[in-house]
């Protein structure tokens, strides 16, 4: 009888677990940025892709997700010819860590992986829309129109959004 109730109970806990994990789906945004070479100044071409994997429950609250970032760039001259690394494969900006480089412009002291952490935790326990209708602020600058101001992120996340909640937006749309 002992064996029987614990199959059952077993049975129970993995239906209930695997339940409560409705849909998964990934979105990504794109954008490139183009800058001209000169005769004193080599150009570049910059490729920005925003990450988004996100589970949603049966209710549709977030109960996992994760945003990355990968940001392949080139450099040519006046004639056109390429110069750089590339045939290397990019680093996402969690690969990168400390080598993104965000530490030293960080008014927080955050680099960008530990921002986004932040990110991803406020995101927990709230439905796409709650995250998509996310209060933000423009800092003026022209580069970052959509920085968080909800009082609980504001203190561990500065970074702008505005691809993060769109590439949400698609990898909830994506969730199967």
């Amino acid at each position: 009888m002992k064996k029987i109730l614990s199959v059952v109970l077993a049975a129970m806990m993995i239906l209930s677990m695997t339940s409560a994990f409705a849909a998964t789906g990934l979105g990504s945004v794109t954008s490139v940025s183009l800058t001209p070479a000169t005769a004193e100044k080599a150009g570049s071409v910059s490729v920005n892709t925003t990450m988004c994997a996100v589970t949603l429950d049966d209710a549709g609250k977030i109960v996992a997700i994760k945003f990355d970032v990968v940001q392949p760039k080139a450099a040519f001259d006046a004639a056109g010819a390429a110069s750089g690394e590339l045939k290397a494969a990019p680093q996402t900006k969690k690969e990168l860590k400390e080598g993104y480089g965000m530490l030293k412009a960080s008014a927080i002291g955050k680099e960008w992986y530990e921002q986004a952490a932040v990110l991803e935790a406020w995101c927990i326990g709230k439905t796409v829309e709650e995250v998509l209708a996310m209060k933000t602020f423009d800092r003026g600058d022209g580069s970052h129109t959509m920085v968080p101001d909800e009082a609980d992120l504001v203190a561990g996340c500065t970074i702008t959004v505005g691809d993060y909640l769109k590439a949400l937006s698609k990898a909830a749309a994506d969730a199967q």
